[in-house]
């Protein structure tokens, strides 16, 4: 079995060195990052409950996506590593005379993620009590865990380098142990966009269905790019979203990778946000498309493709 159709039917651990954390504390740190990202901080994030939320540029694109949690006062973005820096940076730039530190701290704070139909009783044996519902979260000691969603309980946990070996190690023992790559999948299968730095700049949030999954709020107030976000939700129409799809092409995509109709000729419809092979063959993918395009021509992953992409229900409503 391999790490893909085990983290699809099994108990599974990964540790997720690609992913890293910036943290932000002090007085003015809630009204700081409330006023700088898409969703409503002050009413959405404490010490029980996280949150997805974005930070965009001016014109309302997606220039990180993350998970904001809070733990021993302060707040914590989780994303990709390779977003940290430039998010941290500018993020800095706008502190101003606010009473906020920001830091990189993707070293000081290890990452493990757990998956599976029968992880919360094993889980629960090496680090306590387990929150309960998506986005929930608990802390017990150095050890923050969140649970997150998937097509099996799921949760993300963080910690002191040497407490979360420690944990990897006792759950390794009796759960497969996976890749990031196999851990993307589920946020695939679950509909929950990664952005990578390939496709920093491409999407505003509606495109990746952040006001279907929880990361985007429309009576928080202002926020970067506020006006064109709000715009398109209540004047304009949007033209693009996110779909589950698969491709069984053997030649997998990347982030940012363009999606093509072929109505007339191959054209540009769209680009890949996620994709991952998929064990039974192919790869699933989150794809942003143009809406006319997914729903009246099919979509390839390449110019040149003979593979139509095959579209999935996704989890959630739209």
């Amino acid at each position: 079995m391999n790490e893909f159709e085990a983290v699809l039917n099994r108990d599974a651990v990964t540790e997720l060195p690609d992913y890293g954390l910036i943290r932000a504390e002090g007085n003015d740190a809630a009204e700081f990052l409330h006023n700088q990202f898409t969703n409503d901080l002050k009413q959405g994030v404490t010490d029980s409950q996280s949150q997805l939320s974005a930070y965009c540029n001016p014109k309302g694109r997606i220039l990180a996506l993350f998970r904001v949690f809070k733990a021993d006062g302060a707040y914590y973005l989780a994303m990709p590593r390779e977003l940290v820096e430039a998010t941290h940076k500018r993020l800095g730039m706008f502190v101003l005379m606010s009473k906020v530190k920001l830091e990189d701290i993707s070293d000081e704070i290890a990452q493990v993620g757990v998956s599976g139909p029968n992880i919360d009783q094993k889980l629960m044996a090496v680090v306590g009590e387990l929150p309960e519902k998506i986005n929930d979260a608990a802390n017990h000691g150095n050890i923050t865990i969140i649970r997150i969603p998937g097509p099996f309980p799921r949760y993300q946990l963080f910690g002191p380098p040497e407490e979360m070996a420690q944990a990897y190690n006792r759950l390794s023992t009796f759960m497969a142990e996976v890749s990031p790559n196999a851990w993307e999948l589920l946020d695939i299968h679950a509909g929950i966009p990664v952005i990578h730095q390939a496709n920093v700049e491409a999407f505003v949030p509606q495109m990746v269905n952040l006001q279907a999954i929880g990361g985007l709020s429309f009576k928080k107030g202002c926020f970067p790019g506020q006006e064109i976000v709000a715009r398109m939700e209540y004047l304009g129409k949007l033209k693009r979203r996110m779909y589950l799809a698969h491709s069984d092409s053997e030649m997998p995509a990347a982030p940012g990778d363009a999606v093509y109709a072929h109505d007339g000729g191959a054209r540009k419809a769209g680009a890949v946000v996620a994709a991952q092979p998929n064990p039974g063959g192919g790869a699933d993918l989150l794809i942003v498309a143009e809406i006319e395009a997914a729903e009246n021509s099919p979509l390839y992953d390449s110019a040149d493709s003979e593979s139509t992409l095959q579209l999935k229900e996704l989890p959630y409503s739209l």
